[in-house]
This record gives C-alpha cells, structure tokens and sequence, in this order.
C-alpha cells in the first residue's frame, strides 16, 4: 500500500504552485510600499493602473487556493461513480 495524497495536486506540481502562490501574496502584501518608493523618486504607476494590477493578482491568488484544496478523494469518489454509471 502507498501513501497518496489527500489534494488532488500533489508532487512537484504542489510546490511549484505553492511557490507561485506565496509569489503572489508577496507582491500583493508589498505594492504599495513599491509603489509609494517609485513614487518618490518621479516615476510610479496611476492609481486605476495600480488597482488593476492588484485584483489581477487576487484573482490568480484565488484560483491557486482553489486549485490547491481541492481533495482528491472527491475527485475518485466522483470517478469511481461515473464508472458504476451513477
């Protein structure tokens, strides 16, 4: 018998989208601290740009999260219905 995973991702898969995730919250959490130092110093970006580019990454962020709690026993539960044609 072998250990399986309880997330439908797993593996490398999981940590390369794990790392992509924590990516992304890293740069959500720290924007505007970039953004105000750009500021500074006569560049930046306008603020709607600013805010597009903030809920582009949450939703990325979103469907990481989904992505990643999606139990696998869910998935070969459904699987093994669809086989008995339930």
């Amino acid at each position: 018998m072998r250990n399986e995973s309880p997330f439908r991702i797993s593996g490398k898969e999981r940590r390369e989208k794990k790392k992509e995730l924590s990516f992304l919250k890293s740069y959500v959490k720290n924007f505007w601290h970039y953004e105000d130092i750009d500021r500074a110093y006569g560049g930046g970006l306008e603020d709607s740009l600013c805010q597009a580019r903030i809920d582009e990454a949450q939703k990325e962020i979103e469907q990481l999260e989904s992505a990643l709690s999606e139990s696998a026993v869910a998935i070969k539960r459904e699987e093994k219905l669809n086989e008995l044609g339930l």
